[in-house]
């Protein structure tokens, strides 16, 4: 590695830790809270092996954040660490992995069954009043920031991990793969109640852009064998089933699957642009960073198994490797052109209805280069985009009388211009556009790992959309989210929105990642947050916009709300 490539590498990683933007909320309505109930423990002995997280294994609910919550058992444990690290509890989880005793032994990672958060109804923009006859209009699943990871990949930054760089070691990254499995069988449950149309992914489906990493998305995704392991063939625990490294067979979603590109995606570990000497060393047999040892999980630096499944990527392979995938939809929103052209950007019509239309975003990619930037890329939309795409598939979309909803990584109050205003927008030229069209419900994206829900009001507050962002499946609390479109009958709209938590069996791989997230938060060592009630479910009023009452009427009808019905519905296995 070039010298002045290491010291990229080092800046990067005190940027990794900076997550722009928190969100506030519009929403003054009050929300249900509820009181502990029951109690449940992660994996308490520190070791790497557990349960297969095949469904039915162990006493377990498949639920939504509806009907129950899994909170921290010690709220009050952790702020210590903030301010101190001489505890063994406040020292790095993640480099003492998998020997996570200390931590464990007081209490960190220790989760408890609370009641489930009532809908905070949110009338900002519009009020409810007496509904008639509510009908299902579309139904979608929301996941962001998976960060599915190749923790043994020559590009890791793990002999550098520090408190103000927390993505670049975590206790937990070993077990990405079995988290996404997870939460698609948690998914799959609810849609085979009443059936989703689609699933969302807004971006950073991989941590450090690598071909091995996307590919074990996709397998997920699709169904079929996933094998996480890379480099040597590394079985830390013997015997099938039982530690991260081991193949399982996924079962993939049942519903067609859209993805958007994030930072992650397109940029080495979301921070720099992947170039001929990156691609060299990642698919190479030597770190000066520090990575794990597949056996060990140990931090190791210099010579280690090279392996060519962990190339890192360009901004037009990624493209590529997706829409040669034959899943369903083929390519998930990226076409032919989309390589061709080298777009991250796409509208898609969901089939077997009329009415819904996505518009995909980019935000992380600078088709002009990097100038004035070697690291840290922050979130950006170039001109081009707003202004041959964007626009016109706004206009596009009022003219078919679609109703639309924006997918991409990055909040809009993250982007910039970088001093370039002539390449890129300003956000506020992306929250204008927005409220320019009345038949925009919603932008959903992902990134700060954090649940966040925020109304924009046009001029008089009698019309606008909402911003709503998924929290991770890596970092706590691992949830995504559910929405759902709904005709109330009399002249309005609802958008449902749900917290989801992935349902592992007590003591599998995927529940003990889950433990080790909150014990990276707790310790003060990681990142991730909940958000606030009134940011997580939520049901949104929108009156019809007008011109649109007749094609509502004539819209697919998908029977009864999901949300007021199957959502409430947990699943108990023995």
């Amino acid at each position: 590695m070039k010298k002045e490539h290491l010291y990229w590498l080092l800046a990067a990683a005190i940027l990794l830790g900076v997550l722009a933007g928190c969100a506030g909320t519009d929403d003054d309505s009050e929300t249900t809270d509820g009181d502990n109930d029951a109690s449940t423990d992660g994996d308490d002995d520190g070791s790497p092996d557990g349960d297969t997280d095949s469904p039915g294994d162990t006493f377990y609910e498949i639920h939504t954040t509806l009907t129950q919550r899994l909170e921290p058992t010690h709220d009050d444990r952790g702020g210590e660490c903030a301010e101190s690290a001489g505890k063994d509890y406040c020292k790095n989880p993640a480099s003492a992995y998998p020997d996570l005793a200390a931590w464990l032994d007081y209490g960190f990672g220790e989760l408890e069954v609370r009641d489930g958060e009532a809908f905070t109804r949110n009338e900002t923009l519009a009020q409810l009043g007496e509904p008639g006859t509510r009908r299902s209009l579309f139904a979608w699943a929301h996941l962001s920031d998976i960060h599915i990871t190749d923790e043994e990949g020559a590009m890791r930054l793990g002999a550098i991990d520090q408190k103000q760089a927390p993505a670049a070691l975590r206790p937990m990254d070993m077990y990405s793969e079995v988290v996404l499995d997870a939460a698609v069988r948690t998914i799959n449950y609810f849609s085979g109640l009443q059936a989703f149309n689609l699933a969302v992914i807004t971006g950073d489906f991989t941590d450090t852009a690598q071909k091995n990493e996307a590919a074990n998305f996709m397998r997920i995704l699709n169904g079929g064998e996933v094998d996480p392991d890379s480099g040597d063939n590394d079985d830390p625990v013997p015997g099938p089933g039982n530690d991260s490294q081991d193949p399982f067979e996924a079962e993939g979603l049942d519903m067609p699957w859209i993805a958007a590109l994030g930072n992650h995606d397109e940029l080495i570990l979301g921070n720099w642009p992947v170039d001929d000497e990156a691609k060299a060393q990642s698919v190479g047999g030597y770190t000066e960073t520090g990575t794990r040892n597949g056996q060990t999980f140990e931090v190791v630096s210099g010579e280690i198994p090279a392996d060519p499944e962990r190339e890192t990527l360009g901004h037009t392979e990624m493209i590529g490797l997706f829409a040669e995938d034959q899943g369903d939809p083929a390519g998930h929103g990226f076409g032919p052109d989309n390589v061709s052209e080298d777009r991250g950007y796409y509208v898609y019509d969901p089939p077997d209805q009329g009415l819904v239309r996505f518009i995909v975003l980019d935000t992380a990619y600078r088709p002009q280069g990097f100038e004035g930037q070697s690291f840290y890329v922050s979130p950006v939309i170039d001109v081009e985009q707003y202004e041959n795409f964007l626009l016109p598939e706004l206009e596009r979309a009022a003219t078919d009388k679609k109703l639309v909803i924006v997918a991409g990584h990055h909040p809009s109050w993250q982007l910039q211009d970088d001093g370039f205003p002539e390449r890129f927008i300003a956000a506020n030229q992306l929250v204008s556009a927005l409220l320019s069209y009345p038949n925009v419900l919603a932008h959903c994206f992902g990134h700060s790992h954090e649940n966040t829900f925020d109304v924009n009001a046009a001029g008089g507050g009698a019309s606008g959309y909402v911003e709503v962002q998924s929290a991770s499946l890596m970092d706590w609390p691992q949830q995504f989210r559910f929405f759902e479109l709904v005709d109330n009958g009399n002249g309005t709209l609802s958008l449902f929105t749900a917290v989801v938590d992935h349902a592992g069996p007590a003591g599998s791989l995927s529940e003990t990642s889950r433990s080790y997230s909150l014990i990276d938060v707790q310790s003060a060592w990681g990142e991730g947050e909940p958000g606030e009630a009134e940011g997580r479910n939520v049901e949104m009023i929108f009156t019809v916009p007008e011109g649109f009452a007749e094609v509502i009427s004539a819209a697919s009808d998908f029977g009864e709300p999901q949300a007021l019905s199957t959502w409430e519905t947990p699943r108990t296995e023995e």
